[in-house]
């Protein structure tokens, strides 16, 4: 429950994207610089997560970040309340050092209490609590600004939820203030997680090639993933025709699918394996996901559903495969590169996709779903070498 506020906040800049792009007075370009001032710093600050924890520790780390998301939320609905483009990126900036560190936070508490096999199921849930602060944000975000009349209040139920964030937060340093002194966290434990969570420079020459495939496949599967988020309430509404409040309905539907089958997966994964094949088909829904909405009139919730099981599919297979991949000790410099390949697909992505859509006649997701079917398809090309070196090499 600490990163709901943070997840929330993030996912009302896609709902609301007409709102924001018509008060602000911006075109698509300049609001993708918007988002990219979240990705950017999320490129940066998964890998000093380590040094924020020593610094820290988990409890008051949790603690300051919190803070820290509560107190961009103020700003960003300040600034959409006085329709200022200035003081939305200030806020955005400080909206990128929050949300990459609470995840990094919230990682390590739950690798602190489940430290046996119970952890991938967890880090399921993880991801499924994620996948509902999205949906909920993406189907409410509309209705509230319209309800209202005012499309910064959006923002300002923000703050009601990052509240809740720090209530919840509250709670687990109490908790843990009452367990001091118990072997409950012992130093050792404390070592183990500052060790997993540096980022350690020499040891990538280390790392086997299959690792370097799978980030690979992750830059370009979450670069897409990432942007097609933040278009798609936008998309039904313009290329469809959709009112804005049912483009929400619709959108959100793209987070439905993981919601619960990320959980039921990691279960699945652990008892038979077969992560590539499940990654296939991620990619595999994705192609057909960018078809249908891009080339077709077909009602676009069956799109949004393909994304959702593409999301679903293809989030689990590739982080559990790093485990697989890279020892112990390299775990978790693997997973810094990881998040930060994942950053900096989206960033890269959210620039080219407002350029593309800008120099496209009326505006439209044309060249933009064309765009999204390219790299789906490249992406699909290195699952598939990917499973015919782990077949027939690595084997």
């Amino acid at each position: 429950m600490l990163p709901v506020g943070s997840h929330f906040s993030t996912s009302a800049l896609s709902a609301i994207k007409s709102s924001i792009r018509n008060s602000l007075h911006i075109d698509n370009t300049q609001y993708r610089v918007l988002l990219l001032f979240v990705s950017i710093i999320n490129t940066i600050f998964p890998i000093v997560g380590g040094m924020f924890l020593d610094l820290f520790g988990s409890i008051w780390g949790t603690m300051v970040v919190n803070g820290l998301v509560i107190l961009k939320s103020l700003l960003t609905a300040l600034a959409a309340q006085f329709a200022s483009f200035p003081l939305m990126i200030f806020s955005l900036l400080l909206t990128g050092i929050g949300e990459g560190l609470i995840v990094t936070m919230q990682e390590s508490v739950l690798s602190k209490w489940f430290c046996t096999q119970s952890l991938s199921i967890t880090i399921g849930i993880q991801l499924s609590i994620s996948r509902l602060s999205t949906f909920l944000c993406t189907l409410s975000a509309n209705p509230v600004a319209q309800s209202t009349g005012d499309w910064a209040w959006s923002f300002w139920l923000v703050i009601i939820l990052c509240g809740f964030s720090i209530s919840m937060n509250a709670i687990y340093a109490i908790v843990m203030r009452r367990l001091e002194g118990t072997s409950v966290v012992t130093e050792e434990d404390v070592a183990r997680l500052k060790k997993k969570n540096s980022f350690k420079y020499k040891l990538i020459m280390k790392f086997p090639v299959y690792f370097w495939v799978i980030t690979v496949i992750e830059f370009i599967f979450a670069a897409v993933w990432s942007s097609f988020q933040t278009i798609s309430t936008d998309l039904v509404e313009n290329q469809f025709g959709a009112a804005s409040v049912l483009a929400g309905y619709t959108a959100s539907t793209l987070n439905v699918v993981p919601i619960v089958l990320t959980p039921l997966l990691e279960i699945f994964i652990d008892l038979y394996d077969h992560r590539i094949k499940i990654l296939t088909c991620s990619g595999i829904f994705l192609i057909i996901c960018a078809v249908l909405l891009g080339y077709t009139f077909a009602n676009p919730m069956a799109g949004m559903v393909l994304y959702s099981f593409s999301l679903a599919c293809g989030t689990i297979p590739m982080i559990t495969s790093i485990g697989m991949v890279l020892s112990s000790d390299y775990i978790g410099t693997g997973l810094d590169i990881y998040k930060s390949s994942n950053n900096i697909g989206s960033a890269i992505l959210d620039i080219i996709v407002g350029l593309v859509q800008d120099r496209t006649a009326g505006h439209s997701y044309s060249g933009v779903m064309t765009l999204y079917l390219v790299l789906a398809c490249i992406g699909l090309g290195f699952v598939i070498v990917f499973f015919i070196c782990s077949t027939f090499i690595y084997d």
